[in-house]
């Protein structure tokens, strides 16, 4: 792990935080209204992504026009900077309410310096609707000196809820306690059925209150997070690089360098945002392949064994076709999978050929992709993959 340097003295500690949270969404006196998956707000599937907009592929916020990041906190109090925390004992939670992301006894109540957030690209999880919060200890920084690879102080907190209809599911929380690459708390707490309270499955739990979903055990939540160096999927880069008025809840990289919240900002400073390559179609069906399958396809996941395939993109990757994840998939032979006659992981124009077309569209069986955490396909994702395919030039085409 890389070392994290503390902030300089003219970022705002806990304090700040607290604040800017208070003005996003005003947390300290209730939730925020929950995200919806696309295919639960009728979005249509087909339809590309505007070049200029983050992708319809997910879940949106409420879009109010008063939930924005502030510009410039200088006129907020700050407080006494702490010192950035060392390591520090395994977490031994039992209870989400253990964990500091409620305020008080009121399921729903949110800490207030609990700073909600969303990615730009989104992943499925079988249509559940879903809310993000981060914590970062005050005083310290995000550790960018690999722009695609962050890593986040130790005492960094974020936690994910799922629910549907209404229906809280569970929470899961990763945690930073040490320096080691395994010094992560991972785990799902589930919600009982009254609503009041949620304790922690280390086994996991197959279909939580009456529902289809499913809480992971602990032992198989780094599946996922191990193809990550900073362990962490959706609070990065690329997935923070959108338009600041865009329909998302939470901060933009823009944000964060604003805030002096990252140790090396990038080269453009507050004015950057970097993006995925291409014309809308492409652009569309990259991002959901990087946030759906990137985190375990790629040279540190957990399916390189299998197959040597790139699909996380970069940020300096500015062209579709030099791509890794292009050069991995379009006109590639497989490696692991068989599916009769399909051959080829991509072929250009023809999706109904493409055999990442037939993994996401399987379930319940070896074929199926994701492998874990997914009983449903997602229309709205495979549509925007079958939609770039069909618009690749075929073999032998002018």
């Amino acid at each position: 792990m890389q070392g994290v340097a503390p902030r300089g003295p003219d970022v705002r500690s806990a304090g700040l935080v607290v604040a800017l949270c208070a003005a996003l969404i005003g947390c300290g006196s209730g939730a925020a209204a929950p995200n919806r998956d696309a295919s639960s707000m009728g979005t249509d599937a087909a339809s590309p992504d505007a070049p200029d907009a983050p992708p319809a592929d997910g879940p949106e916020s409420d879009g109010a026009a008063s939930d924005a990041w502030p510009a410039d906190a200088s006129s907020l109090d700050a407080t006494t900077v702490a010192p950035p925390p060392g390591p520090y004992p395994r977490p031994t939670y039992t209870r989400l309410a253990e964990t500091g992301l409620l305020a008080d006894a009121e399921p729903r109540r949110i800490s207030a310096d609990a700073l909600p957030f969303e990615p730009t690209y989104w992943l499925w999880s079988d249509g559940a609707d879903k809310r993000r919060w981060l914590r970062l200890p005050p005083g310290t920084q995000i550790d960018t000196t690999v722009m695609d690879h962050w890593v986040f102080p130790i005492g960094t907190k974020l936690w994910k809820e799922f629910s549907l209809g209404g229906v809280l599911l569970e929470t899961r929380l990763i945690e930073r306690y040490g320096d080691g690459p395994e010094d992560y708390w991972m785990g799902a707490f589930v919600w009982n059925a009254e609503q009041t309270d949620a304790v922690l499955a280390p086994e996991g739990q197959a279909d939580i209150n009456g529902t289809f979903h499913d809480a992971p055990a602990q032992k198989d939540c780094l599946a996922c997070h191990r193809g990550e160096a900073g362990r962490v999927l959706g609070f990065s880069a690329l997935q923070l690089s959108r338009p600041a008025d865009a329909a998302r809840v939470g901060p933009t990289i823009a944000d964060l360098v604003r805030q002096g919240l990252l140790t090396a900002p990038p080269d453009g400073g507050a004015a950057t945002a970097f993006s995925v390559p291409g014309d809308p179609a492409a652009a569309a069906a990259l991002g959901y392949l990087h946030a759906n399958c990137g985190h375990c396809h790629n040279r540190s996941g957990t399916a390189w064994p299998d197959a040597q395939m790139v699909l996380r993109l970069e940020t300096d990757e500015t062209d579709v076709t030099s791509s890794a994840l292009y050069r991995s998939l379009v006109g590639q032979p497989l490696q692991y999978w068989r599916g009769g006659a399909i051959t080829q992981r991509i072929v250009a124009g023809d999706p109904d050929a493409s055999a990442i077309v037939a993994r996401m569209s399987a379930r319940g069986d070896k074929d199926q992709m994701p492998p874990l955490a997914t009983e449903k396909t997602d229309p709205t994702g495979i549509a925007k993959v079958r939609a770039w395919i069909a618009s690749l030039p075929s073999a032998g085409a002018p």
